[in-house]
């Protein structure tokens, strides 16, 4: 770089942006009348790094005129499209290499990344496929195909690439750990031991957060839930503010029946990001393991007012007011305009009118929530009894053969079929 440039890089870290300017078009003048294609490259390499795009770009444009003949340019210039999110411009100038030129495989591995960018997988697997053909022992091109198979979903092809890649020895080559990523493929694809396996060679120092959370819970799947709390529990201590980690940490607390730890786990997670509804409703869960119903019931409230739409909150709310007939708050409740309609929320609706005796009205929400809990054994059960108790044989009937269907070895379902039909009710 010339010594314009040079003092550049040093106004920027001076903060004076108007000198800084200034200095970036003396360095560019300067390389065009000396022709300094060597320093003016070098130049527009450490503003691309240093994340000066727009002035990298003009550089290389700048040098794209000084030496046409030298297609590397088009590359660097694409690169920057794309990290600048412009992938029409970088489709455009990558697709003016062609079959003939020598950079033509680099070009299609920058397709291939724009491609996936953009969601076509199809189109940038098409790209990176074309340049393994013409060069088939390239690493690179192989790792960008397991990358964009393991974006994709597609994770058996990924883990056959990065399983080839440790083999051949290249991890030298990446900043990512390949164990890490052939891990995430045995995880995704539900194959935990080996994911295990993976995890446990890669070094404390390689490992990063998500790969820690990735080895707690495979150990989690594989129910080792000792060795998943200490992973975990180290997880936490180097980053306390993964979220994520602080439920599973909790999840495996209570797997051990450490119900007490598992609290306090829930609670740091509250602490560190007061506004997860989920933290709220798994504190709830865990004060009714407790026997603390009156906590709970806090916990439950915090939930669902940050989140009014959280189901599983709500539910258990109604759940919690009808085993104390609390019927009528059960109806003030589940018919607040805050509460999204789902069909439960009917089903325990129907449950609370039938509580008050109100039963005209109970059966019209045990059917709306029958159109579509029709598959829902246990609800199926509640409104046969809800149905018996109103001597509405024939609906009972209906239900009472939907629900043999679901479940014809349920013996209790059959014997009562069988009184059915000897009417002995």
């Amino acid at each position: 770089m010339n010594q314009e440039a040079i003092e550049m890089f040093h106004a920027v870290r001076e903060n004076n942006q108007e000198e800084a300017t200034s200095l970036f078009k003396q360095s560019l003048e300067i390389s065009r009348i000396n022709h300094e294609l060597e320093e003016l490259s070098e130049f527009a390499e450490a503003l691309h790094q240093a994340g000066f795009l727009e002035e990298a770009k003009t550089a290389y444009l700048l040098l794209q005129k000084m030496s046409p003949e030298l297609e590397e340019w088009n590359l660097f210039i694409a690169e920057i499209y794309i990290d600048q999110n412009e992938l029409e411009n970088a489709l455009d100038t990558l697709l003016e290499f062609d079959e003939t030129s020598e950079l033509y495989p680099h070009a299609l591995l920058m397709l291939a990344d724009a491609y996936q960018t953009m969601g076509l997988y199809e189109v940038s697997e098409h790209k990176l496929l074309e340049a393994s053909k013409l060069l088939p022992d390239e690493p690179v091109i192989q790792y960008a195909l397991g990358k964009l198979y393991q974006a994709s979903g597609e994770y058996k092809k990924a883990i056959i690439i990065f399983k080839n890649l440790i083999e051949a020895d290249t991890q030298d080559l990446w900043a990512e750990n390949l164990q890490i990523l052939l891990a995430d493929g045995y995880n995704a694809i539900g194959n935990f031991e080996e994911a295990v396996d993976c995890l446990e060679v890669v070094s404390d120092e390689e490992h990063t957060s998500d790969s820690l959370f990735q080895l707690g819970f495979a150990y989690l799947q594989l129910k080792e839930f000792n060795r998943a709390s200490q992973i975990i529990e180290d997880l936490l201590e180097k980053d306390p503010h993964y979220m994520s980690a602080y439920l599973y940490l909790s999840n495996a607390y209570q797997e051990q029946n450490l119900l007490d730890k598992a609290l306090v786990a829930i609670n740091k997670g509250i602490e560190v990001n007061p506004y997860q509804a989920e933290y709220y409703l798994e504190a709830a869960k865990l004060f009714l393991k407790l026997k603390d119903e009156p906590k709970a019931k806090e916990q439950i409230n915090k939930a669902i007012g940050l989140e009014p739409e959280l189901t599983e909150a709500v539910l258990l709310k109604g759940d919690l007011l009808l085993e104390q007939e609390e019927y009528e708050e059960v109806i003030e409740f589940l018919t607040s305009p805050v509460i999204l309609a789902f069909p439960e929320q009917d089903w325990q609706l129907a449950k609370a009118y039938n509580g008050l005796e109100e039963f005209e009205k109970s059966a019209d929400y045990y059917q709306k929530a029958y159109q579509v809990l029709f598959d829902d054994l246990n609800f199926l059960e509640d409104y046969m009894n809800f149905l018996q108790e109103e001597g509405n044989i024939k609906k009972l009937q209906q239900v009472l053969e939907l629900a043999l269907a679901i479940d014809p070895e349920n013996e209790l379902l059959f014997e009562r079929n069988e009184r059915m039909l000897s009417e002995d009710f």
